[in-house]
């Protein structure tokens, strides 16, 4: 049985993309067949997996399959020759999809859709973008389940509250339940301030992960080179040091997901 998962939150810049790809790698890693959808009209996915070029690329492309109701997902599907798994790139084309789905009927539905023709994966995982729109919403009727990562900020709670009030919304409006699989501290920094606020954060937040991914320049130097982190290869020992920090680290949360997802596989 398929899993799709959306990697959600509104606020910008707690490394949802980053996340997206590493957690992919790690559940790949792991032996399991993995797609990675690039949801945002920015494409940031589509260029950390080393696929820019598809970014501006004419022809067919999960815009055109959302707006026309085309079942040719298939035909979207690229493999990425460093990975383990396969990506489904977003298009220039995306930033005009909020606006588009806006005026359609049955939006929200538009996604789960297309995802009804992809067979074979034991995850799915959506990229979202950093708002509340409809291509978010499609992404949480589509999955049904939810990742979420934040960053040691107080204005973290703030954002999570309208990410669950959206979530609520969308349960209401459609009629279904969306699980959240974990709300993951994410780019976090070795700092007293850090470890301040996330203390704060787990008193609040139940749904806190026990595992937090650390902050590195190598996250963003892999990003830069088109590479997840299981795959990019380490410029010295130092950084080597911190790449096998990392893959522990996004494995553990793998591990945590899967098995979140085994204990409440009938609920899902």
């Amino acid at each position: 049985m398929t899993r799709i998962a959306a990697v959600c939150n509104q606020k910008g810049g707690v490394g949802k993309t980053a996340l997206t790809i590493n957690l992919g790698a790690a559940l790949a890693e792991e032996g399991k067949k993995v797609c990675l959808i690039d949801l945002d009209p920015q494409g940031h996915l589509t260029e950390g997996v080393g696929m820019k070029h598809l970014y501006l690329q004419e022809g067919n492309n999960l815009y055109k399959a959302l707006i026309n109701n085309k079942s040719e997902t298939m035909k979207l599907l690229h493999k990425i020759p460093h990975e383990k798994f396969d990506v489904i790139p977003s298009n220039y084309e995306m930033m005009l999809a909020e606006q588009t789905l806006f005026m359609t009927r049955n939006r929200e539905h538009k996604l789960k859709a297309l995802l009804e023709d992809i067979n074979g994966y034991d995850w799915i995982l959506i990229d979202c973008p950093p708002n509340l729109g409809n291509l978010t919403d499609n992404a949480l009727n589509a999955s049904r389940l939810v990742i979420i990562p934040i960053q040691a900020e107080t204005t973290s709670v703030r954002a999570l509250d309208l990410l669950f009030d959206q979530i609520e919304s969308i349960e209401h409006g459609l009629k279904i339940k969306i699980e959240i699989l974990s709300v993951v501290p994410n780019l976090v920094q070795d700092s007293a301030l850090s470890r301040r606020i996330l203390g704060d954060l787990r008193q609040s937040i139940p749904a806190l992960t026990p595992l937090e991914i650390k902050k590195r320049v190598v996250l963003q130097e892999a990003y830069d080179k088109g590479r997840s982190i299981f795959s990019f290869e380490a410029p010295n020992s130092s950084k080597a040091d911190d790449c096998h920090e990392l893959r522990h680290l996004y494995t553990e949360l793998a591990q945590f997901i899967s098995k979140r997802v085994e204990e409440g596989a009938k609920n899902l």
